[in-house]
């Protein structure tokens, strides 16, 4: 009798591996490193910005009313006058402060919510302004976000096998008949990670993923260009049960033109 061949069978999915580049040049690095730092540095930026701007209308406009006030206690406490100038303008960024501070008291009232909301849709209304205005605030509220509002970072293939995609585990339900045990996932858009699609996913479909919720956000938002060099998956055995998985990779900037760093 002849003996016939057997082809092994094909080993299970591993998980999300990527594949490797060759050591960058120099000026590639850079140009990896430099983009990152943008992407680290302009949200604090953009947020600096505007309470320095805020500060400054602020200024000009209660500043002569301020200024009095602090050449007094100046005076009062037997300080040079040179000083004035600068109280004058921490007062006014204090003041800032404590007017984003109570407009966040305020916000939770419920007639300044409705004037808030129909200030908004009136935004929302205009094609330029709207882009400038609610992508911002959509983002500050993802990152924002309470962490029991993000139960869990996992990973699925959707819409087709072999498509993966990063996504929340938020709750489970048991399907009847049949007691099957289905995995309620919240599915981010790009740019914008606040909205998205519900999926109903059994749970033998979702896998857990080393990456954390705040890396998530970076990785949806950025389309993908900050990403880590490799993801691991583990099956998914509850929202109660903790994943083993390897520590998180740190974020790195990926780019057509530019190769990741090989791991040393």
């Amino acid at each position: 009798m002849s003996s016939h061949s057997q082809e092994s069978p094909t080993p299970p999915d591993a998980g999300i591996r990527a594949v490797p580049h060759p050591r960058p040049g120099i000026i590639e690095l850079l140009r990896s490193r430099f983009i990152a730092g943008l992407i680290t540095v302009i949200p604090a930026m953009i947020t600096i910005w505007a309470i320095m701007i805020m500060a400054d209308l602020l200024n000009r406009n209660v500043g002569k009313m301020i200024d009095p006030i602090v050449r007094a206690f100046l005076d009062l406490v037997a300080w040079p006058e040179r000083l004035a100038a600068p109280l004058t303008i921490g007062v006014s960024l204090f003041l800032t402060l404590l007017f984003i501070l109570a407009a966040g008291v305020l916000s939770r009232f419920f007639l300044v919510r409705r004037l808030i909301r129909l200030g908004e849709r009136i935004v929302e209304r205009i094609p330029l302004v709207r882009f400038f205005y609610v992508t911002p605030r959509e983002v500050l509220r993802t990152l924002t976000a309470k962490r029991d509002s993000v139960k869990r970072v996992v990973a699925l293939e959707y819409p087709r096998r072999g498509i993966w995609c990063i996504a929340y585990a938020t709750g489970e339900i048991f399907l009847q008949p049949g007691n099957r045990k289905i995995v309620t996932v919240f599915l981010p858009t790009t740019p914008n990670p606040t909205s998205g699609f519900l999926l109903m996913v059994p749970a033998e479909d979702v896998h857990d993923i080393n990456m954390t919720t705040e890396d998530a956000v970076r990785f949806i938002i950025s389309g993908g260009i900050l990403s880590p060099n490799s993801m691991h998956t583990a099956p998914f055995n509850g929202l109660d049960t903790p994943p083993k998985l390897p520590p998180p990779e740190p974020l790195t900037v990926h780019l057509p033109n530019a190769k990741s760093e090989e791991e040393e």
